[in-house]
Order: structure tokens, then sequence, then C-alpha cells
């Protein structure tokens, strides 16, 4: 099984999911300012338009490569870039069927609900149309937001996976089943 972008795009009265695009870059500058986005992810810190172009690249090359499917996430209303989201395949054993799902809003447009209606989209698309049985979501345990976000959306809660993320760094697993969300549950 391939993922490939949705078509049409994934939207609603507040969000829009699409490919990455070069006028995307001040999203990617703001991003590599924040505290936390750049060290869990590939945002380039210190920016430079040419790391914030690779960092476009690299995302579109997720899904030509098999990796994945990584789309920001904009404002229905103008198009601007406020964040990613991403679709990361798991490798053997999990499966062709399971993926990751990770995600980051810049400090501009937090609190808006940004997050929590891309993830929304993204699972419901990826557990019925896309093929995926399962999703699955790594948090730290200190990021609160995170947490209640991924619960309003019926992602449960399985366990910590301990030192995970780094030496001393904990990971909650979350996960979403295509079986959740057929017996009535969120997305």
């Amino acid at each position: 099984m391939s993922l490939q972008y949705p078509s049409p795009p994934l939207c609603d009265d507040l969000v829009r999911l699409r490919a990455w695009e070069r006028t995307d870059l001040p999203c990617v500058a703001e991003a590599s300012l924040d505290s936390v986005i750049p060290s869990g992810t590939t945002v380039p810190s210190p920016y430079s338009e040419a790391e914030g172009l690779a960092f476009i690249e690299r995302q579109r090359d997720r899904l030509t490569n098999g990796e994945g499917l990584a789309q920001v996430v904009a404002e229905a209303s103008s198009d601007r870039a406020v964040g990613q989201i991403v679709l990361l395949r798991r490798q053997p054993p999990a499966g062709q069927h399971v993926a990751g799902v990770g995600y980051w809003i810049v400090e501009s447009a937090r609190q808006h609900g940004y997050a929590t209606h891309a993830v929304t989209l993204l699972a419901g698309w990826a557990l019925s149309e896309a093929g995926l049985a399962r999703l699955e979501a790594l948090v730290e345990p200190t990021n609160v937001a995170s947490h209640r976000l991924l619960q309003a959306v019926g992602f449960r809660r399985e366990g910590v996976l301990r030192s995970y993320l780094g030496v001393g760094t904990d990971a909650v697993m979350y996960s979403l089943l295509r079986s959740d969300v057929a017996d009535g549950g969120s997305p």
C-alpha cells in the first residue's frame, strides 16, 4: 500500500491540508525559532532560505521515497501555512497498515484549534480511505496540550515507552484504530 496526497485535499471550516510549497517559507522560518520544534523534527535551526527550501523538499520527498506523507496545515480562509502534519510509515513488524502521526503548529497560530482539526481530518482519511488500520502517536509525558488533543480526537493511551525518545526521555504511546472509528468514535 502506498500513500498519496488526499484528493481532493482535506479541509474543513478552519484548516486545509496540502503539499508544501516554496511560498510556505515563512512558516518554516517561524518554526525554526521555536524552543521545541527543531529538536524533534528536521526543521532547520538556525534558519536560512536555502535550509528552509531543503526542509520543504524533504517533506515533499517523503511521499516519493515511501517514508510517509507530509502536509502543510494551512488556514482554510487564507491558505497561510501555520504548521505541519505527517503520517510516517512504521517499519516491520508493524506492517503496511500502521503509521505514526506527527504534527506541529507555529507559536503565533497556537490555541486556535488548528492541530485538533488537522489530526481529526487526517486520521479520519487515513483510517477510512488510505487503507491504514492503526495510527500511533508518541508524546513526551510533559506535553499536556498534545495529550489533550489526541484524547479529544479519540486516540487511546496505551502506555509509556521508557527512554524511547533518547536517554531519559520517555514517550507516551497513543493509538487510534480503524475499529475505533467504525464503532462511532472520533474522528
